[in-house]
């Protein structure tokens, strides 16, 4: 009997059980109906929102395209109006005086200066740095010519003091305006040349657009100042009545006769620091349109940017090589100025200067193809990813070019159709023929150089520390290294932490889509910049050696046409033949765009150097 009892209360145990598993797939059922019937009964205003949501989404781009038009076309406009009054100056002095141009100018800096002042003063969010904008050689060379166009302000201004009496009151007041805007510019530029602004979206691209625009209109007053035009017309003076007192009495850029020696000594200064001021105002131009391009830019991805020092390398032939050009063309240049001075009639200065730039081209022309070549012939992958700063260099590069080209091409047509012909300008045609191979040449090895993939990514990946997938680009927005993954420079700890832990997350997750470094890989990745010293193969080694060369070379080859020696100006050839107007036009367009050519592709040549 107990037995039976026993197994009946076990029967009625299991029959409980079940029924309640039975309840509870009921319950569950029965949820999931009623899930689904408030599902299918939700209100549409639910429907509506995410509608609005999207909607929002789609619109941003549109917003975001109607304010860069609106920023170009107000920098369109502003130097469109400079580029008037400036050349209605030069061309109408009776109706449109030197001081408007003046009060123009002194009006678009204190805008531009009251717009710093309030990008400073406000809080923006910077989730991101573009870390191929603004290179430490890019923003030293603005630090380095911003003081030196201050000093050149500080020697304007001193000047027309000394001379209050002839000079308007306008010209002593400018020169500390355009002071002060070039400081405050300069501030920005170090700071705040990486930062991919989230906040103030309008303003901000207006502001940079109006800072642009102001430095384009203080370029072009600089380089067509009336002053270098009334040094031009006495030298065509100088070539027809030979009169040597007239043209020593007017070789003066302000127009007014000093009668102190401090008053010399400032108006030497203006002479001095007078292409430091121009090549400023087109470097900061071109910072300014990457800070403009980045401006609610998203940058996404994990990708290794290796801090580039500058290292020997045991590098001789190159250095030695360019050493040697810029203490001869140092040489040369002195030479030049000297004798020209005294009689610009002989022709020795210019067979020194014809000759020296005949080998210095040649040999750079040999370099180019030797490293183009080079190029050619390594078997690494080109660095197709988008990169605004990179596509911007390679403009500049080759439009800056178009100035040297110009004044080339119309010089070998003179001088082949000239029915007089001297020694001098056989020597003349060489060296224009030269001219164009070797920017042909260069701007070949330089952009060649500017989208190969840095060597140390290369042996990153050749050692297993990182894969290619964390090398590729998103096809909207440009890959770049977020630094603050691994702590460094990260300009939002908040940003950096979330980023983290979404990592965390991601690598529990094994189908997430974001691939995170191991321990082992961080640490192999980190011993790249090392081994670098140890792998630098031949080919990197005769890379360098010839970006060494060719970056002092085109220092020495701006410093020259930079600080006067222009003996386009002199040889009288090209004036004869075209005409004072048509020739003077001609190299008004080209000088200025070919001495930028030269700082522009130095600094490329630079990066070259540091990532081969």
């Amino acid at each position: 009997m107990l037995l039976q009892l026993a197994l009946c209360r076990g029967e009625t145990r299991r029959e409980t059980e079940a029924a309640t598993q039975e309840c509870g797939k009921a319950q569950k059922v029965a949820g999931k109906e009623e899930a689904g019937t408030t599902e299918a009964n939700l209100p549409d205003e639910t429907m509506v929102g995410k509608g609005r949501n999207e909607s929002a989404q789609q619109a941003r781009p549109a917003a975001e395209k109607s304010s860069k038009l609106l920023s170009g076309l107000l920098a369109m406009n502003i130097v469109f109006l400079g580029v008037a009054i400036t050349l209605s100056a030069i061309f109408n002095t009776a109706s449109v005086p030197g001081t408007h141009v003046l009060i123009l100018l002194m009006v678009l800096s204190a805008l531009a200066v009251g717009w710093m002042t309030f990008h400073k003063s406000m809080n923006h969010f910077v989730p991101h740095q573009d870390l191929h904008a603004g290179a430490i050689w890019l923003r030293g060379a603005v630090f380095l010519f911003g003081v030196c166009s201050v000093v050149l302000d500080i020697f304007k201004a001193g000047y027309f003091l000394q001379n209050i009496d002839k000079a308007d009151t306008m010209k002593v007041v400018y020169p500390i305006v355009e002071a002060v805007f070039i400081s405050a510019q300069t501030c920005i530029l170090w700071f705040n040349s990486k930062d991919c602004f989230h906040t103030h979206r309008n303003v901000t691209r207006c502001g940079l657009m109006l800072t642009l625009a102001t430095n384009l209109v203080l370029w072009m007053n600089a380089v067509t100042d009336d002053s270098i035009h009334m040094e031009l017309e006495v030298e065509e003076q100088t070539t027809h009545n030979g009169s040597r007192t007239q043209h020593q009495a007017s070789m003066n850029i302000t127009g007014h006769s000093c009668q102190s020696e401090l008053c010399t000594i400032f108006q030497k200064g203006v002479v001095l620091m007078y292409p430091f001021n121009i090549e400023y105002c087109l470097i900061a131009s071109t910072m300014l349109y990457i800070m403009w391009t980045n401006i609610g830019r998203t940058i996404i991805g994990h990708m290794i940017h290796p801090t580039h020092k500058f290292r020997g390398h045991g590098l001789v032939w190159g250095p030695m090589l360019g050493c040697v050009a810029i203490i001869v063309g140092l040489c040369i240049f002195i030479l030049y100025q000297l004798e020209v001075s005294r009689d610009p009639t002989q022709l020795k200065p210019f067979l020194h200067f014809y000759v020296y730039h005949i080998i210095l081209l040649s040999v750079m022309s040999l370099c180019s193809l030797a490293a183009a070549a080079v190029h050619r012939w390594e078997e690494s992958n080109v660095d197709t990813n988008e990169n605004p700063t990179r596509s911007l260099d390679v403009v500049l590069l080759q439009v800056a070019a178009l100035g040297q080209l110009c004044i080339s091409y119309f010089s070998i047509v003179a001088i082949a159709f000239s029915s007089m012909q001297l020694p001098l300008d056989f020597l003349n045609l060489t060296y224009s023929i030269l001219i164009i191979i070797e920017h042909v040449l260069q701007n070949l090895f330089i952009i060649q150089g500017l989208h190969r993939p840095h060597a140390t990514q290369e042996l990153a990946i050749s050692s297993g520390g990182i894969n290619e997938k964390d090398l590729i680009a998103d096809p909207q927005q440009q890959t770049l290294v977020l630094e603050e993954t691994h702590g460094i420079h990260d300009p939002n700890p908040s940003a950096s932490s979330n980023t983290k832990a979404k990592e965390q997350d991601n690598s529990n997750d094994p189908n997430g889509a974001t691939s995170c470094f191991t321990n082992m890989d961080l640490r192999r990745t980190s011993q790249v910049s090392l081994q670098m010293d140890n792998k630098l193969n031949w080919r990197r080694k005769f890379l360098k050696e010839i970006s060494m060369f060719m970056l002092m070379s085109n220092l020495i080859l701006w410093v020259m046409p930079a600080f006067g020696a222009h003996p386009q100006f002199e040889n009288g050839l090209e004036k004869q033949f075209y005409g004072f107007s048509v020739w003077f036009a001609i190299l008004n367009f080209g000088l200025p765009l070919g001495v930028f050519y030269r700082m522009h592709s130095a600094g490329n040549l630079l990066e070259i150097y540091l990532t081969a």
